[in-house]
């Protein structure tokens, strides 16, 4: 995703800007690699425990489960256990797929699943395999593991350079985020893979939100796994990075994996992740399903090409229209656009509530889209809309939070992408209210038809807002900032240096609205 990190001096954007109106206008080229095989999801079991354990409940002849994954420790031990009780395939899908501690236990368990046989496919976006290849490669060589790469660099080397020189096809990302075991069970959501995402970073924790489905849409989502998988938009990991005389054997590989598996058996965050809610309930038998009518919506991998056919979007204003008293939107990056930002006032006009939470400057990771958001708040605010954005520090807790909760931990980053209407129709998925995932990135999200779950999470947000968000107001003529808990307004974002402001600021000015 063409996104600059907060801490990033600000005349590399500037000098980004400017090597890009130099390239793109120059001319560009593109590989043609040969078809990749055709693969299909697997027949899903019927006689293995996950299966077993399915077929006890009937609900599942007539609606889809639904469980939602608010805390980061439960959200990797529900991968992880799926995991470990795939007996046919895995199937991952992920924008972002790091190689720090959670990414590397993943791997450890895709890895253990593929030496018993399982079939392990990994279809990850290009954005971030920069100077990976060789790991992926490593990966890929196991007979059971195949790994795709989605709209990749033909340069695997001056990645940058390839990326301005293609600007038209590279600037086109797969955002796409899920897991699915066996077309038995999916997760899908707003979490990536990586140590902010599931309570492992002391540093920044993002509050996100995942559901883990079991029923039809489980099927929904394997077969948007393969439309992607055999799409002419993703290339096999073989196809880019030529093998070479100096890679490891795989008992050399086998090796590393043993030896990281005892490297890591008295790890703090596995002793975490032993104490979640998710895996006691699991181990007795009380996980509490949401049974729902529920339906995944996605974007085609072609999209950027495809502007004329439908896409998710289309899908979510139909959604959008089922609201006759409130919407509740969780969104960490809020571009809304002028066409969006009068759709919402109107709703207001109509009297609806409508209710927005994006982070603050402060809570923001990505400078560059805070900055395309500062244009609409004011003007949405008079408008009637409700805007809390997120604290970095909830509760003025500037050390280091005791637990994982929606807020994190030290610093805290919202990054749930989630809509509920009404408190009945809720929408979970990768979809950033913004122009990049409006028309640019591929997105994917699930709309669950349950009442019970929906209020769950509207109540859960109401209750507990004034501690992690600031709500804005127009007060005395200006924009000001409402810390509910003490009752303190701010006249300037609050958490925030000079430097943070003026660099939002400034880049507000850029017309790059449309990247964002």
């Amino acid at each position: 995703m063409f996104r600059y990190r907060m801490l990033r001096p600000l005349f590399s954007y500037y000098a980004s800007i400017f090597l890009l109106a130099l390239f793109v206008s120059g001319c560009s080229t593109h590989y043609v690699y040969p078809t990749a095989p055709l693969e299909y999801q697997l027949a899903k079991p019927d006689n293995t425990p996950l299966a077993q354990y399915l077929q006890q409940l009937p609900e599942l002849e007539t609606h889809n489960g639904i469980y939602p994954l608010h805390d980061g420790l439960d959200a990797f031990t529900s991968r992880l256990l799926m995991i470990d009780s795939a007996s046919v395939s895995i199937d991952l899908q992920y924008y972002l797929y790091h190689d720090d501690e959670t990414g590397k236990l993943l791997t450890l368990h895709l890895y253990n699943a593929a030496e018993r046989g399982v079939r392990v496919r990994l279809l990850v976006d290009d954005m971030t395999t920069k100077g990976r290849d060789l790991g992926i490669l490593n990966l890929a060589a196991h007979p059971n593991i195949s790994i795709r790469i989605f709209n990749p660099a033909d340069d695997r080397t001056f990645r940058n350079i390839a990326f301005l020189n293609n600007f038209s096809r590279l600037n086109h990302r797969m955002h796409n985020k899920s897991l699915t075991i066996d077309n038995l069970v999916s997760v899908v959501g707003g979490r990536n893979i990586g140590d902010e995402y599931y309570s492992a970073n002391h540093n920044v924790e993002f509050g996100d939100f995942d559901v883990l489905m079991v029923g039809k849409v489980v099927e929904q989502v394997s077969e948007q796994f393969d439309l992607y998988w055999n799409s002419s938009q993703v290339r096999p990991i073989e196809q880019l990075f030529v093998r070479t005389s100096n890679q490891p054997a795989a008992d050399e590989i086998q090796q590393y994996f043993r030896d990281y598996h005892q490297s890591v058996l008295d790890h703090p965050y596995l002793l975490r992740l032993a104490q979640s809610q998710f895996l006691y309930q699991m181990l007795n038998h009380q996980l509490n399903w949401f049974w729902s009518d529920a339906e995944l919506i996605y974007d085609m991998p072609n999209k950027l090409n495809q502007l004329d056919e439908p896409i998710l979007l289309d899908d979510l204003n139909l959604f959008f229209q089922k609201t006759n008293d409130e919407m509740v939107m969780l969104s960490p990056y809020f571009v809304p656009t002028e066409k969006g930002a009068d759709a919402l006032i109107a709703a207001v006009k109509q009297g609806k509530k409508v209710t927005i939470i994006t982070n603050s400057l402060a809570a923001t990771d990505v400078l560059a889209v805070h900055a395309g958001y500062i244009h609409y708040r004011e003007r949405l605010v008079k408008g009637g809309v409700t805007i809390y954005e997120m604290k970095a520090h909830p509760a003025n807790d500037k050390t280091k939070a005791k637990k994982s909760t929606l807020a994190g931990s030290s610093r805290s980053s919202l990054h749930a992408k989630m809509i509920a209407i009404d408190k009945q129709h809720l929408f979970v998925g990768s979809f950033n209210f913004d122009p990049r995932s409006a028309w640019l990135n591929t997105e994917m999200g699930v709309i669950i038809e349950n009442p019970e779950l929906t209020q769950l999470i509207v109540e859960s947000i109401d209750n507990s807002i004034s501690k992690w968000a600031y709500l804005l107001e127009y007060k005395d003529e200006q924009l000001q900032w409402l810390d509910i808990q003490n009752q303190t307004y701010y006249q300037q974002e609050p958490e925030t240096s000079w430097w943070q402001r003026f660099s939002a600021k400034s880049l507000s000015l850029l017309p790059i609205e449309s990247q964002l």
